[in-house]
């Protein structure tokens, strides 16, 4: 239970066994008497959590660090940590920020285009010459600065040029699949990191493959945002990592999602049930881990487990095992109780204060530019009306507005038809709004 002593204990823990002001998490008891800690330095900024019981030890690590005081962002893949620990945290539909996530960086682009080109990647599985497909596009959209959803992706494939048209085709049909991605609710991504001790739930994904999507759409943003955050989380906890990091008998690509998220500078906790579908890559490069009994048991005849460990003890089925596999170090515990609280998740947009400041002129005003002008982009309108507002609380108007249906995207040739941009217009919903507020 979640009681004042028990506080006081975790933070006694914390000053003791602490060094440099790490935190230690409660874990459970050991087999011999006495509870188990683990530092939050020990985990090297990696950990992998695998076996039967991830989910609940995943459940009971973002708990304890929560007790701890460490600020958590915790991405639910499949809904079973939000049954047992949203209560503890500000817990949100992945459809709050889906929008945001899309958006390309406005700091570099490019960086961020390749990122979701991964992200593309590696919840598909595509070969390589797929991903290099992607990567074509991605770059085209780029240099237009606009969106990387799936209906915009699947129009960018159009106009890549030097691959084969088959593959072309085949990769259009499967983003062609997740057009309705599109349908979310919109919020700054960047508020998800301010706001601090936060859980997304993907529970509410369609279908499987869109989950897979849209967590891996989630980690693209949110590496491409770290370096100039404000606030940046302590650790990420992942479930279902399998679903997004896939064993694969030969490699299919270049694993470049896991490779930046590994080299972000953030503590990644990558959680799953089934380790013999997780990639080998991520079994080798996290050297700590929690393991169930029957994974731990049974590793001695996985070859991708087998270890230099002079000796191998099984231990009890409600045990689990941490494996420090950069010191060698083995220990075994009975994972603890705590009580689990659960709330139902926010689904509507997330407004900061900032965007409480947009009002009705700022709305006529954006609605006037686009009626008036041939070819609004996103950048010119930014670019003006920003000296007079905040230009987050631009964009969260402008993401408002297109979302209700009073503006919309389009294709347009400019620039004396030339390159094709995405543009604004003005819908007629949008324009008898406009006349109804008096312009």
């Amino acid at each position: 239970m979640n009681t004042n002593s028990e506080q006081t204990e975790v933070a006694e823990a914390t000053r003791v066994h602490g060094r440099a002001g790490a935190a230690s998490l409660w874990l459970g008891y050991a087999p011999t008497g006495g509870r188990v800690w683990l530092r939050f330095d020990e985990l090297k900024r990696r950990l992998l959590i695998g076996g039967h019981s991830a989910d609940s030890v995943a459940s009971l690590l973002a708990y304890a660090c929560n007790q701890a005081g460490l600020n958590a962002l915790v991405l639910d893949a499949d809904g079973h940590l939000a049954e047992r620990v949203s209560g503890y945290f500000q817990t949100y539909d992945y459809t709050c920020f889906l929008y945001d996530a899309f958006q390309l960086d406005d700091e570099d682009p490019p960086r961020h285009s390749q990122l979701i080109a991964a992200a593309y990647t590696a919840a598909l599985d595509l070969t390589s010459e797929e991903e290099a497909i992607v990567n074509a596009g991605m770059q085209q959209l780029a240099m237009k600065d606009t969106v990387a959803s799936p209906t915009v992706l699947f129009n960018a494939l159009e106009a890549v040029e030097g691959f084969r048209g088959f593959y072309v085709d085949k990769l259009k049909g499967r983003i062609g699949g997740l057009k309705f991605l599109e349908g979310a609710e919109n919020a700054s991504f960047k508020s998800l990191l301010e706001l601090g001790n936060c859980l997304v739930t993907f529970r509410g994904t369609k279908y499987p493959q869109a989950m897979e999507v849209a967590v891996a759409i989630f980690l693209a943003k949110l590496i491409a945002g770290l370096p100039r955050a404000k606030v940046k989380p302590d650790l990420v906890i992942i479930n279902d990592a399998h679903r997004v990091f896939r064993a694969a008998p030969r490699p299919l690509h270049s694993n470049r999602l896991l490779t930046e998220l590994m080299d972000s500078g953030i503590t990644v906790v990558l959680a799953s049930d089934q380790v013999h579908a997780i990639s080998e890559v991520v079994l080798r490069s996290f050297s700590t881990k929690l393991l169930s009994s029957d994974v731990w048991n049974e590793r001695t005849k996985d070859y991708r487990y087998r270890s230099t460990t002079p000796e191998f003890e099984p231990v009890l089925p409600n045990a689990m095992v941490i494996e420090d596999g950069h010191f060698g170090h083995i220990r075994s515990f009975i994972p603890r109780l705590f009580e689990e609280r659960t709330s139902e998740p926010r689904t509507g947009p997330v407004v900061d204060e900032r965007m409480k400041s947009a009002d009705n002129k700022l709305t006529a005003l954006i609605l006037q530019d686009i009626a008036s002008y041939e070819a609004p982009t996103r950048d010119s309108l930014l670019g003006f009306i920003s000296a007079e507002y905040d230009p987050e609380v631009v964009k969260h108007e402008l993401d408002r507005l297109h979302q209700q249906g009073l503006i919309e995207l389009e294709k347009k040739a400019v620039r004396g038809g030339g390159e094709e941009m995405l543009v604004y217009s003005i819908t007629d919903a949008g324009r008898r709004l406009l006349e109804a507020m008096g312009n």
